[in-house]
Parts: C-alpha cells; structure tokens; sequence
C-alpha cells in the first residue's frame, strides 16, 4: 500500500462484516492511524457501485438509552501520531443499497478521502464478526 504510506496514513486490521444475501447494508470496521506531525481528517469513503449504491461514515451513541446511528457528515479527525479505531459500537463505515450480500472470503475495495484531497485505496476482506450472533455452525 505505497500511497498510504507516502501520505502516513495507515488503515489497519481492516475488515467488512458479512452479511446475509438479501442485506441492504453492510459495515466495515478498520482502525487509522495518523503518523503524520499535523492532524488529518477522514472526509467521505467511496465504493465501487458494484458492491453497494454508498459509503458513509457514521458513529454510534447512546441517546438516552438507545443506541443510534448518526452519519458523521463533518468526517473524523484523527491527531497528530494518534490511531482511532472504527468498531462495533463506534466509528464504521456504512454500506448502503449493497447489490448483494457481502460473503465471507470475498473482499470489498474503498477509496478513503482524507482532507487535502488525500486518498487512501484499501481493499479489506469480508470475515464473519466474531463477536456478534451466536450460532455455531459446523
């Protein structure tokens, strides 16, 4: 991942979570990190139109006691030498209108737009989540 690197910015451990064949959204989770010495701001993150119609950058938050989705429409910002996880329950990208399901061993490829017109081209595969549902399959 040259480009990332010459803009220091790292996108690591990155994954898109698989989703059931009829799902119409799905999420990725990675976590940024920052080498830069001024800070840097994730603006919009783009998808192929093959895979979903949008990206979206949302957070998650306890309005009360519910939890909602709020898109970030300001992007987020990551210090100077600092690393901000997108995960479960946080930060994630949100995949809306997807064609199909989003099937585990296949990968999704994004472009992350950063402030100053910086982009990123990751390519992150689609595993099950770990920590959510708990049936086992064998």
């Amino acid at each position: 991942m040259s480009d990332s690197e010459e803009l220091g910015i790292m996108v690591m451990g990155g994954y898109a979570r698989a989703t059931f064949s009829m799902a119409k959204t799905g999420a990725v989770y990675f976590t940024l990190h920052n080498q830069n010495a001024s800070e840097v701001t994730l603006t919009a993150v783009d998808v192929d139109a093959s895979i979903a119609s949008d990206a979206q950058i949302h957070t998650t938050e306890m309005q009360g006691d519910v939890m909602k989705m709020r898109e970030m429409t300001e992007g987020v910002t990551v210090a100077p030498d600092a690393m901000v996880d997108f995960k479960p329950g946080g930060y994630h990208i949100m995949l809306l209108g997807l064609t199909k399901g989003l099937t585990e061993g296949s990968d999704i490829a994004l472009t992350l737009t950063f402030d100053k017109q910086r982009k990123v081209h990751v390519v992150l595969p689609v595993k099950k989540d770990e920590n959510v549902g708990h049936h086992h399959h064998h």
